[in-house]
């Protein structure tokens, strides 16, 4: 057999464009950035500029096999900072909407240029003493330490033209912390790290949301997020806390019945982080409505607990809608399964 050897260069533009939206985005800007004419235009656009994480996530180890991953933010190699602080970022500022950076190195980035089309910034592992002089103000009220939102309105009182929301959380058992700050209204397609903390508004322009926090989702929450995401399209639930009003059906007055909660456009739904009370949430069709074809990704012994080895009547509606099953931590499935899923594929 004879092999040919080709160079990327040989490559067309669409072929490279498939190749590198494979890669991190960080990793091929540095790479590619100030190599050539042809290759700086592939690397300017807006899928690998837009959003910026400069910052590693390295997995922390676990004992307990079934345990969920976790990780620790740590900074990029200095490096690879002072590349995008001295060249990169100057060169792409104007396309960047959204930053996520950690203490060490956020200083060096947000003073490296202008950034007039951020719509939002990310920071975690906020410390205070590291962090307090970013930050126009001489203290701070908040119970954790943290800075203010109205510490960080200050900060960028200068976006006259913008109204900027700012949200901050506290992880106790995590041990660390993140501030949301981004400008409204809001342009991004996605919003990811939801809390209780929430501040609400309308979001017509996002199609997908991540939920994570260390205090349950009520379903009054669950219900908040519908009505300020009308188009939400994919969901990711993150929550191993059960809830605790899930045995009571009546609102807060109690004279009348919990809403359901409608997501009328959902296409994916991601339960697979998600406590056993999440997955009762979204499949009793007394709390949930599921449009028809979603794919949804569940915990397989999660969820023959909650639908009582698939025998569940309260469950069949929401489930037959399902076109994808997806189920972590499966083992062998009953005979009756399909007939659970009626009209899904099940993996």
């Amino acid at each position: 057999m004879k092999y040919s050897y080709v160079q990327l260069s040989h490559l067309p533009d669409e072929i490279l464009m498939i190749i590198f939206i494979k890669l991190h985005n960080i990793s091929l800007l540095s790479s590619l950035i100030g190599v050539n004419k042809r290759l700086n235009k592939i690397a300017h656009d807006s899928i690998f500029t837009n959003r910026l994480t400069l910052l590693r996530f390295l997995p922390v180890p676990v004992i307990d096999f079934y345990a969920l991953a976790r990780y620790s933010v740590y900074p990029l190699p200095d490096s690879i900072v002072d590349r995008f602080c001295l060249q990169i970022l100057l060169e792409i500022h104007n396309k960047i909407e959204w930053l996520n950076v950690e203490p060490f190195s956020m200083e060096r980035i947000l003073l490296a240029t202008n950034y007039p089309n951020l719509s939002g910034l990310g920071l975690y592992n906020i410390q205070v003493e590291n962090t307090v002089h970013l930050f126009s103000v001489s203290s701070f009220y908040s119970k954790t330490n943290l800075p203010s939102n109205e510490d960080i309105q200050k900060t960028f009182r200068d976006f006259k033209d913008k109204q900027i929301i700012s949200c901050i959380d506290y992880f106790q058992k995590r041990k660390h912390s993140r501030c949301h700050i981004y400008s409204y209204p809001y342009q991004l397609k996605h919003y990811e790290d939801i809390t209780n903390n929430f501040p609400g508004r309308l979001f017509k322009c996002v199609r997908a949301v991540g939920l994570y926090d260390e205090y349950p989702f009520e379903h009054e929450f669950l219900l908040r997020i519908t009505q300020s995401f009308p188009l939400l399209e994919k969901l990711t639930v993150i929550n191993q806390q059960r809830q605790n009003n899930k045995r009571f059906r009546k609102s807060k007055n109690e004279n009348e019945d919990l809403l359901i909660v409608k997501y009328p456009h959902l296409i994916q739904l991601n339960l697979s982080e998600a406590h056993k009370d999440y997955h009762e949430q979204f499949l009793f069709d007394t709390k949930t409505c599921l449009p028809n074809d979603v794919c949804i990704h569940l915990n397989y012994r999660l969820v023959n607990k909650v639908t009582r080895n698939f025998r569940r009547n309260t469950i069949r509606s929401n489930c037959a809608k399902i076109s994808y099953v997806l189920f972590y931590n499966r083992s062998k499935f009953p005979e009756h399964l399909k007939d659970y899923f009626s009209h899904a594929h099940i993996f």
